[in-house]
């Protein structure tokens, strides 16, 4: 199986797909998941135009985490260390939830690597309130209690014996964002065309946040899926992709 190793020693896995000849589209997952269960029913389509390339977030699914700990700063280095190891000057990235928080940091660090983002689902504004609530949300014994086939799912994901470190590894990440995440003041120097997708439904991201942040950006867009609430599998799959194609070809 491929994996490259982080400036840590962490292995990270990652898989490709479709022609290397073909624009380099890096698909990265959500915070909690993983290739096996976001973006896999994406890649067969995508290929047909795109070189995929998606990957396990550290400590997630297939991927290591030598620091015991998670944090954006550690996330942003292996993005940029994979595209290092595949020879990979620039990319476009579509990204879920956390995947597009890194993606806008990846781009903000480094300009010239990203060539367009699509951030879905990505929460950006984070208060205190906010934090308390997902960390809440984001107890082990809680969800086992109360959610045992979510307890399934993550340890299906993320192996029996990991699954709960990630959580409150998770937990320490959500807490640190308000202090080390991405200010809007950092947001606005976005330069690559930058596409920001939420659902109408969606429980985490209010409406409004994701339109305040689609017009502090000015290479941002809007785009609203109806019907859709902040999991990954409420997605049409088919709307997003003839999204994605239309975005990552054209802007």
């Amino acid at each position: 199986m491929p994996y490259c190793t982080s400036f840590d020693d962490s292995s990270l896995y990652y898989e490709e797909h479709g022609s290397s000849d073909l624009p380099t589209l890096l698909l990265l997952p959500g915070l909690l998941g993983s290739i096996s269960a976001q973006w896999h029913t994406y890649i067969a389509p995508l290929s047909e135009h795109y070189h995929i390339v998606i990957t396990d977030l550290r400590g997630h699914g297939r991927s290591g985490n030598n620091a015991g700990r998670l944090q954006i700063g550690d996330m942003v280095a292996d993005t940029l260390l994979l595209l290092e190891h595949l020879d990979i000057t620039a990319a476009h990235i579509g990204g879920y939830s956390l995947g597009g928080y890194i993606g806008l940091q990846l781009h903000l660090e480094q300009p010239e690597r990203v060539q367009t983002l699509l951030m879905h689902a990505t929460k950006f504004y984070w208060s205190n309130d906010v934090v308390a609530n997902m960390k809440k949300q984001m107890n082990p014994d809680s969800i086992q209690a109360k959610v045992p086939k979510y307890a399934d799912q993550l340890a299906k994901e993320h192996g029996e014996d990991r699954w709960q470190q990630l959580l409150q590894e998770a937990s320490g990440m959500v807490e640190s964002l308000p202090h080390v995440g991405i200010q809007e003041t950092d947001a606005i120097h976005a330069t690559c065309p930058i596409l920001i997708g939420t659902g109408d439904r969606d429980e985490l991201i209010p409406a409004e946040e994701s339109l305040r942040l689609s017009r502090a950006i000015p290479s941002a867009q809007l785009m609203v899926l109806p019907g859709v609430r902040h999991p990954f599998y409420s997605i049409p799959p088919s709307l997003m992709i003839e999204a994605m194609r239309l975005f990552h070809r054209t802007a």
